[in-house]
């Protein structure tokens, strides 16, 4: 594409160079013409050259139309709507913007396709993904950008829009295929599924984009089961599973359910999933797997407090019970036991060695709650349910603020880190034969709004999750190194800092070593003055990936550090193997008062590391009892609040001097 934007370019030049040459030719032949000079030589070759000009001209402007339009068409599929290349550039602006508020995304599956193309072939085939092109592109508005997103597969992006909107859009478009089903033999099946990021419902891209996806699977196989069977009437499908419903089916029947019960009946939706269901399928099969979800309606449907109940998608099922004179205690426990119920009759049933359901709750207070809201957060609580013992967590206010400031975070950091709210904190390391600083961890803090400093705890899980701890480990690095830059600049005095690297980075291991290079070469930074520091839970999920990093990095002579030792599960069988630099105790080690087994310990893992010649570091040092016994054992650099608190950079500065 580069190359024909390049050639475009030069069309332009050409064009302006020969409209400059026809100008000059055209006065210069004017200025021949004389009816003595009406059959001279050169006005012969002047007229031959205003004619080869002008040629050349039309000749490029026909180039010049044809790679406009074959520019243009790169971006567009066969189809006529936007192509995979320029769905990644769209999704990719999207993603820079400061919020995705308004976004919506919705997925479309033709069901049937394959069917069509092994029947009737793949020119019949091609004409079905055409005219359900046609039945989306009639949907579309101002906001609308529609792209194919693989061979039967369209993805479309609405901006400025809610749930309900587009709901609306979903019915268009349904009432568009009945129209058109109604005219033909061979009718169109679909699958569809959507999400909008809104306050209390936020979405990066990404997540977007997974929301919906998995949205139009709760769709696809009872519409493909649906299509195929009335293209093919004498087709057995065997083993079924009680068939999942739409999502507009469901909240239908919500507000069916809200108009009925009226306000003189409690009411809330519980959303049900299976633990690791994945595993089920994969060890027994299918089949097995769907026995065992009819036999998880049947229960759910048969509890004594159960009004309405269906299968929602793959393992999920969908509850609406009756709560009234139940307290939440109450509540809790009658869930507990039905999945009690359910998981011994698996067992006793299937002889499955593990199984487990987990269930969120939602209230539903009133009929002006959507049903996409109480939906949404019980999937939220159900999600919750899966770290709780017994595996069930009602929606509360508390979810709901953890939720919102989960989404306010995501919403304010590319803005935050545009605006340089996230500041660099020094927590220094010192000497344990003199006291004095001898290096410093970076840390990172978030300042918001110029009055709340927010905690990494807050904030760095939800950012490891997404990806954004990639940037913002970057923006630390380079802030750090500037700061570096900067004071060798002004001849001060220079420490070695200590830099964390999130185990994110080792998915891509190879860009973050040449991007982490780059900012070393960008500032001149001297290798001994930094040190990186991996948790041994990071290295020991990421072995290759970090000894790579490891040999890369001795390369250049910059040391690494192992964070956290002692938090594994396996630290002795690192220690065999070992490529760090230096090692760092966890503060686990040093917690409460050291007893006399956690001395031994203690100076059994200083002799295994001394062995090895390993630079040994302590964090979490609190007390004088701790200093006195690490300084016997040698350890090489003490760190904690005995000494130092993690402290801004200006205060960092007027300490070393």
């Amino acid at each position: 594409m580069k190359k024909e934007k390049s050639v475009l370019h030069l069309c332009e030049i050409t064009l302006l160079a020969l409209v400059s040459l026809l100008i000059m030719d055209f006065y210069l032949l004017k200025f021949l013409q004389s009816p003595e000079t009406s059959y001279h030589p050169m006005l012969r070759l002047m007229e031959a050259t205003l004619a080869l000009l002008v040629a050349a001209l039309a000749l490029t402007l026909i180039q010049r139309e044809l790679l406009s339009r074959l520019i243009v068409n790169a971006f567009r599929d066969i189809t006529g709507v936007h192509n995979k290349t320029s769905l990644e550039k769209f999704i990719q602006e999207l993603s820079n913007r400061p919020s995705t508020f308004g976004v919506g995304v919705m997925m479309f599956d033709l069901n049937n396709l394959k069917y069509v193309n092994d029947t009737y072939g793949h020119e019949k085939g091609d004409e079905f993904i055409q005219t359900f092109t046609y039945c989306l592109t009639r949907i579309l508005d101002s906001d609308s950008f529609l792209a194919r997103y693989g061979g039967d597969e369209f993805i479309l992006i609405q901006q400025n829009t809610s749930l309900s909107e587009l709901q609306h859009i979903a019915e268009k478009l349904d009432s568009l295929v009945q129209e058109y089903n109604t005219r033909t033999t061979l009718p169109l099946s679909y699958a569809i599924g959507y999400e909008v990021s809104f306050q209390n419902h936020y979405f990066m891209m990404e997540d977007l984009i997974n929301a919906a996806d998995k949205k139009m699977y709760q769709d696809k196989s009872l519409k493909k089961i649906a299509a195929i069977k009335k293209l093919t009437p004498s087709s057995n499908s065997g083993n079924t599973v009680i068939p999942a419903i739409s999502s507009e089916t469901l909240s239908k029947k919500i507000r069916q359910i809200q108009k009925n019960t009226g306000s003189s009946r409690a009411i809330a939706l519980i959303s049900t999933d299976v633990e690791n269901f994945h595993y089920i399928n994969d060890k027994y099969g299918y089949s097995l797997g769907n026995e065992i979800l009819n036999i998880i309606y049947e229960e759910l449907a048969g509890a004594s407090f159960t009004v309405f109940t269906t299968r929602f998608f793959s393992d999920v099922f969908v509850s609406i019970v009756d709560i009234t004179d139940l307290t939440n205690e109450a509540l809790l426990s009658r869930i507990a036991k039905l999945d009690q119920q359910i998981s011994q009759r698996i067992r006793n049933t299937y002889h499955v060695n593990f199984f487990r359901t987990n269930s969120g709750i939602c209230f539903i207070p009133d009929a002006e709650t959507s049903p996409e809201t109480v939906l949404s957060c019980a999937n939220v609580a159900r999600r919750l349910s899966k770290k709780m013992i017994p595996p069930c967590c009602i929606y509360s206010r508390e979810i709901d603020r953890q939720e919102k400031m989960q989404a306010e975070i995501l919403h304010s950091f590319h803005q935050a880190l545009k605006n340089e709210e996230f500041q660099i904190y020094f927590q220094p390391k010192v000497s344990p034969t003199n006291g004095k600083i001898s290096s410093a961890e970076v840390l990172v803090r978030w300042l918001r709004d110029e009055k709340t400093l927010w905690s990494p705890a807050v904030y760095i899980p939800l950012f490891e999750q997404n990806g954004f701890i990639i940037s913002l480990d970057y923006y630390v690095y380079e802030t750090a190194f500037q700061w570096l830059a900067d004071r060798r600049e002004k001849g001060l005095k220079l420490l070695s800092l200590s830099l964390n690297v999130s185990p994110v980075h080792f998915r891509k291991i190879h860009t973050f070593t040449e991007k982490v290079s780059h900012l070393i070469q960008k500032y001149e930074i001297p290798s001994q003055y930094l040190i990186f520091e991996i948790t041994e839970t990071t290295y020991i999920h990421n072995i290759e990936a970090v000894n790579h990093m490891i040999r890369f990095f001795h390369e250049k002579n910059i040391r690494i550090s192992m964070d956290d030792f002692g938090s594994g599960y396996s630290s002795l069988n690192t220690l065999k193997d070992i490529l760090f630099d230096e090692v760092k105790i966890d503060k686990k080690f040093l917690s409460d008062k050291l007893t006399e087994n956690g001395k031994i310990v203690l100076q059994e893992i200083f002799h295994l590391l001394k062995r090895t010649n390993k630079f040994i570091v302590c964090e979490g040092v609190e007390t004088k009892e701790m200093v006195d016994f690490l300084v016997v054992e040698g350890c090489d650099e003490l760190q904690g609040y005995y000494y130092y608190k993690p402290m801004e950079m200006a205060k960092f500065e007027q300490l070393i001097g």
